[in-house]
């Protein structure tokens, strides 16, 4: 029998509470609007989840994102070929650190549609727009899923009884696939 300890609360993965932070719809404003708690908890809430993103774009960003590749007005070493004066000179965002980009996200986001806004601002906030591609694919509910278990309570009835698993599982796929 499972115990207590065993057991994981609903929604307590790290996962959600990067989404609705990324959620420009949302941002910080869960923790802000919540008028039961004292401003110091939602203080370390907030520092609590901004570094949870924080770690979740360091695990992403190569270091020499954040260093120019080569300095302007400095040839590349002895490259041989027709085109080899032209060759193009490429930046990278040089002091753009993922808690800038937090900043400046927390800043910017104010109930926008979280779609246009990652469309917007992919280049302008990279760190933080590979951490919300992870995390706004997770599902906000279980009910997909509820609906597949419940086809597939429908398909297995009592006279059906003694199907395989495979075509059970055909079966059901069969099913959800054309809803």
């Amino acid at each position: 029998m499972a115990s207590a300890k065993d057991t994981t609360a609903p929604f307590s993965d790290p996962v959600y509470l990067k989404a609705a932070i990324l959620d420009p719809a949302f941002s910080l404003a869960w923790v802000e609007h919540h008028v039961l708690v004292s401003p110091e908890v939602k203080e370390v809430v907030a520092q609590k989840v901004k570094e949870l993103i924080l770690q979740g774009a360091a695990e992403n960003v190569p270091a020499a994102c954040f260093e120019a590749e080569e300095q302007e007005g400095q040839q590349p070493e002895h490259e041989v070929g027709l085109f080899a004066a032209y060759h193009k000179i490429q930046r990278k965002n040089i002091g753009t650190t993922p808690a800038h980009q937090l900043s400046h996200y927390i800043d910017i986001s104010d109930g926008q549609n979280a779609l246009l806004f990652w469309a917007i601002n992919r280049n302008t906030l990279p760190a933080l727009f590979r951490v919300a591609i992870r995390v706004l694919t997770v599902p906000a509910s279980s009910a997909p899923v509820e609906r597949v278990f419940s086809h597939g309570g429908i398909i297995l009835q009592p006279h059906r009884a003694q199907m395989s698993d495979r075509l059970l599982s055909n079966l059901i796929f069969c099913k959800c696939d054309a809803s």
